[in-house]
């Protein structure tokens, strides 16, 4: 058994984590064929049906997000169709197990700020854009990437809930 995450692409459905038994099972998930992608980075291959991209399927916009997020050639595979299954890469220790940290970071109920370091600076810097999913930071992320000043860095980063009746208003109220 295979400790894995789908990721279905209707995001009306929740990622979920499942143990696959075997390739009929792994086949299932994504409804077909497998095309594999690596993300060596994190130590993630990420399974799907390789025939979606002939038969114009789905985008899947959580699994495309991550992929970009945390690949180093994320033009590679410029969007990712259908439902996927996240695993590990596969070795004798956990026998592809998907990551503990990536399985932290799918499911885990911190909120995820986008940071960023300006293309002078050596420092991170916490940017105003904090999110309750991983999916939706990296998006962000993305966009902020692409738009911005040319050598401007951005990446995502967990952090605990705020809870808005435990900051400081100015003028020494507190939220009620």
């Amino acid at each position: 058994m295979v400790r894995s995450i789908v990721i279905p692409h209707d995001t009306e459905q929740r990622p979920a984590f499942v143990e696959l038994a075997d390739l009929g099972a792994f086949q299932e998930a994504v409804d077909g064929w497998l095309d594999l992608i690596e993300i060596p980075s994190i130590g993630v291959t990420v399974y799907m049906n390789e025939a979606e991209r002939r038969t114009h399927g789905p985008l899947n916009t959580r699994a495309t997000a991550f992929w970009w997020l945390h690949s180093a050639q994320p033009t590679a595979h410029p969007v990712i169709l259908g439902d996927v299954v996240l695993t590990g890469v596969g070795d004798q220790e956990n026998e592809g197990d998907v990551p503990e940290a990536v399985i932290e970071q799918i499911f885990h109920r911190d909120n995820f700020v986008v940071q960023v370091r300006p293309y002078d600076r050596s420092s991170w810097y916490d940017s105003f854009a904090r999110f309750d999913s991983v999916f939706d930071a990296a998006l962000w992320c993305l966009l902020f990437e692409a738009t911005m000043r040319p050598g401007a860095r951005f990446r995502v980063r967990s952090e605990p809930p705020i809870h808005i009746a435990e900051l400081p208003l100015f003028g020494g109220d507190r939220s009620w």
